[in-house]
């Protein structure tokens, strides 16, 4: 049993951590149980305890939950369209049958969804997950012979729509050993490797079938007293103890409850690519007031179930009046979680199957079960997101379900990219701008790349950028809707008013989550967990809204919980010393990359907008854009910040020497209004190049330039790039970029002062361990 419980890890919540608990299917509630109290999402709160009483202990009941685990597959069957290694990914659901009618040929199926395993990228015919799903009541007396699983395999069309690669269906008697002549595996202990053929049939003849491989499953029937199941013992969930002295967590007690008419139903799903989990849209029937119908988003529990628990305890830990171990303070930082919703699917419909099963994905109850989060999106144009991914190492073998190859795996990756270097990777990068969309990393391709591959060459490329070179591109607004060449900059703020104010926010923001970090006493595990910085992007504010108001639109939370536990003081003290050890380790390594992550935004906002003097000199470098090696030199030259029309001058060599290529500029400074937190900027025109050298031996140069700005003290460095042109030696930008001049020289003191209290326990002054200088540049 212990075998499937640690492998379950994921799931638990609480003390109910430390003894496996084992998270219940949401739609199975234990008989002789209450209902819990129904809580608005508009003012979300921690599900009541129920107020029945415990029968007398030689009156209890049990109840049996079936939990099942995925462990593998082997295809025989290429699946994906264009021929390359398949992603797979499985889809386990039970399925539950009823005739009703006369008919006695066909059976009305209800399929209910349990879980989605993680995508194994590459892992084509022979993936290996190990992944528990949430158990499912089950009665094994009392005509269950209906009920099934079924285990469907997908190949993940990443940016399109998922293939189904056949399903294997199997009665759960069966599953158990409690048919076809087998022994029965005792309740509580994990039954051998059971294998399954996977069978595929076509889609308007089901009579063409083929099997198209195996899956490997294994087994586990919990039983659970229900009268204990029934009542709420703790903040963290109700624990139910089954005969092998197991916890387990039934949903319909431990998590709250959205009520369903709160929200405009049937719920309509939105489109996601790749391995994203599906997300729905909500609305609130009458919103309250400061929410609008849009304040929530739903995202599908079956891809949830590892972060359900936690979110739970988290909505506990915040809403209590008790400062446990500094949690509640860090906590805060995470996305506003209301609940759980259940609602029908816009467009899903429940679907009569033939008794024999074995459909292909389409047939399915059209009820979801959804986390009900605050909607990022909600009031904004365009969201810019970043998906920081904190720590140098990001998976650990052996935790919540983990593999030692997958951990392997991912500790090559760490090394390999930004975790190692400083703390933190990017993942993820919503709303990107013009520059970094033109940054193609299979350009040079055109006729080889597919959808899936492009994704993830961009991926790749997103996590081994650096601090500078992320908050370069989160900040640039100088394209697209933010342009501002002929905007009425006494009705609208500029793009370069804009992002300081968001950077600024940022900068205080995460200097509070530093200090908290710090206050936070008992070391905790948040494995890959991750830090979401994030502003519209979409429009420029008009002056006639507050700062207060922007400043409030600006993203800093802390999120991605599918590998990570909450720990308590009590936690710990039931700990060996080296799990101790290791909640420490993984611990500083969090705190590690989020100080480094407020540290980095901090030197980019002294440097972008710490200048309150004047800038000397302003470099203009073209590189020839190379996604699988270091971008190639192809001229610079270095002009004075002043008052200069539009100017050709020629390019220098990296040995200083006049060539042939010309670069066409111009700049021109611009004050603005009184009261703004900016005096002005000046305005670097790249308007076009010529004659540009060939650095590429097969293809031709892909340029782009690099502005870079020194003060004239030689203390701040600004850093700004255009977009890339494919293939042009003579590439005409006509881009205008903004060089900042302060208002008020201390702002960025200002904003340390706001967030670092807790931070250390000496007087840290962060600002003056700032780098300064030309090389220091973001």
């Amino acid at each position: 049993m212990d075998k499937v419980l640690d492998a379950c890890g994921t799931i638990c919540s609480g003390d109910d951590a430390a003894a496996g608990t084992v998270d219940c299917d949401a739609g199975s509630s234990p008989p002789d149980t209450e209902t819990p109290p129904t809580t608005t999402a508009a003012s979300p709160s921690s599900p009541s305890a129920s107020s029945s009483e415990k029968s007398p202990q030689n009156n209890k009941k049990k109840q049996q939950y079936v939990v099942v685990k995925v462990k593998s597959a082997n295809l025989t069957k290429n699946f994906e369209i264009l021929g390359q290694r398949m992603d797979p990914f499985a889809v386990v659901s039970w399925l539950s049958s009823d005739n009703d009618s006369d008919d006695t040929t066909t059976t009305k199926t209800t399929k209910k969804l349990l879980s989605r395993t993680h995508t194994l990228w590459n892992a084509h015919k022979t993936p290996a997950w190990d992944y528990t799903c949430r158990g499912h009541a089950y009665n094994t007396t009392g005509g269950s012979s209906s009920e099934r699983v079924e285990i469907a395999l997908w190949e993940d069309g990443n940016v399109s729509s998922a293939v189904w690669m056949g399903s294997a269906v199997v009665a759960v008697d069966e599953l158990l050993g409690m048919g076809g002549g087998t022994n029965p595996t005792p309740p509580g202990k994990e039954s051998d490797d059971i294998v399954l053929p996977v069978i595929w049939h076509g889609k308007k003849n089901r009579a063409k079938t083929e099997q198209t491989g195996t899956v490997t499953v294994t087994t586990v029937l919990v039983e659970v007293d229900s009268s204990a199941a029934a009542t709420k013992t703790s903040t963290s969930g109700a624990a139910a103890t089954s005969a092998a002295g197991t916890v387990v967590k039934t949903d319909d007690v431990t998590v709250t409850r959205v009520d369903p008419s709160l929200f405009v139903s049937p719920v309509k799903r939105l489109g996601v690519s790749g391995g994203t989990a599906p997300f729905f849209a909500l609305k609130l029937v009458n919103p309250p007031d400061g929410r609008t119908e849009n304040h929530y988003i739903g995202k599908d529990l079956s891809r949830a179930v590892d972060e359900i628990a936690f979110y739970e305890e988290m909505l506990s830990i915040v809403n209590s009046d008790n400062e446990e171990c500094g949690l509640r303070d860090m906590l805060k930082f995470g996305f506003e979680y209301a609940g759980v919703l259940t609602a029908p699917e816009e467009g899903v419909e429940a679907v009569a199957e033939e008794e024999d099963g074995g459909d292909d994905g389409d047939a399915s109850s059209n009820e979801r079960e959804l986390l009900v989060l605050r909607n990022l999106r909600d009031g904004c144009e365009t969201l810019r997101l970043l998906d920081l991914k904190m720590g140098e190492k990001t998976a650990s073998a052996g935790w919540h379900g983990k593999s030692w190859s997958h951990a392997y795996r991912q500790g090559v990756m760490d090394k390999t990219t930004n975790s190692y270097v400083e703390g933190f990777r990017l993942e993820g990068f919503d709303g990107r701008p013009e520059t970094l969309v033109t940054m193609d990393p299979l350009m040079d391709y055109d006729n080889q790349k597919s959808a899936k591959s492009l994704k993830k060459a961009s991926r790749m490329l997103l996590q081994h950028m650096d601090g500078r070179e992320i908050a370069l591109h989160f900040l640039d607004l100088h394209q697209g809707p933010t342009a501002d060449a002929d905007a009425n900059l006494d009705e609208v703020y500029s793009n370069a008013e804009l992002s300081e104010l968001v950077m600024h926010e940022i900068v205080t923001r995460l200097a509070k989550l530093g200090a908290v970090c710090n206050n936070v006493t008992v070391p905790q595990k948040w494995v890959g967990s991750s830090v979401a910085l994030g502003y519209d992007s979409g429009a420029l504010p008009p002056r006639s809204k507050d700062e207060s108001a922007i400043r409030s639109t600006v993203l800093v939370n802390i999120f991605d919980w599918g590998r990570s536990e909450l720990n308590t003081i009590d936690k710990m003290q039931h700990m060996t010393a080296e799990e101790q050890k290791d909640r420490a380790t993984f611990w500083g390594y969090y705190k590690g990359g989020i100080e480094r992550l407020g540290w980095t935004s901090a030197r980019t906002y002294l440097h972008r907008f710490g200048n309150a003097d004047q800038w000397k000199e302003v470099t203009l470098t073209i590189y020839d854009f190379d996604a699988m090696s270091k971008d190639d030199y192809m001229g610079s030259v270095v002009v004075p910040v002043e008052e200069t029309d539009v100017t050709e001058v020629k390019l220098g060599n990296n040995k200083g020497r006049e060539t042939d290529a010309t670069l066409t500029y111009s700049l021109h400074y611009r004050p603005l209004p009184s009261g703004s937190r900016l005096k002005g900027t000046w305005r670097v025109v790249i308007k076009s190049a010529k004659n540009l050298p060939n650095m590429d031996d097969q293809s031709v140069s892909d340029p782009y330039c690099v502005v870079k700005a020194l003060s004239a003290d030689g203390q701040h460095c600004f850093e700004q790039v255009t977009r890339v042109i494919h293939n042009d030696l003579n590439p005409v930008w006509e881009e205008t970029l903004d060089l900042p001049l302060a208002a008020d020289a201390d702002a960025l003191k200002k904003a340390l002062e706001a967030g670092k209290a807790g931070l250390s326990e000496g007087n840290l002054d962060l600002f003056h361990l700032l780098p300064r200088g030309a090389s220091e540049g973001t």
